[in-house]
């Protein structure tokens, strides 16, 4: 079976793009997973009702500007072809990253027998956290 890698990111390098007061989001598994399970309940929400806002509502503003409405929908489209929908998902963890925090689950949607990773990039600015990247593997 191909292994389908959905990509929707905002910065070519993280690190090099992002603010000086960009920070870590969490210190540990617990607090990581705090912050990070309702951003991506508000993604995969707005993913499975068609809902830009809901969807983008954490993104950063170069991820706005990369995935615009336009653009969601087809996204959406293809995502929903190539993997399906949406079933359910298991924390595995998160790796820091220049001034990221990247969280991962194993994800189980419709389309798939196989696991989809999750991957979302998340960075504190102020108290504010913000999306920079988000894939389905």
């Amino acid at each position: 079976m191909k292994f389908i890698s959905l990509v929707l990111i905002g910065l070519l390098a993280w690190g090099a793009a992002l603010p000086a007061a960009a920070d870590f989001v969490g210190q540990d598994n617990p607090e990581v997973q705090a912050v990070a399970d309702p951003i991506l309940d508000g993604v995969l929400k707005g993913l499975k009702e068609g809902d830009y806002d809901l969807y983008s509502q954490n993104f950063d503003d170069t991820l706005k500007d990369v995935i615009s409405k336009k653009k969601f929908l087809r996204v959406r489209n293809s995502i929903s072809k190539s993997i399906g929908s949406y079933e359910s998902r298991s924390y595995l963890g998160y790796l820091q990253k220049g001034k990221t925090t990247v969280v991962l689950w194993k994800g189980k949607f419709s389309n798939r027998a196989d696991d989809v990773l999750i991957k979302l990039v998340l960075s504190r600015r102020g108290d504010q956290t913000k999306v920079l990247g988000l894939w389905f593997q």
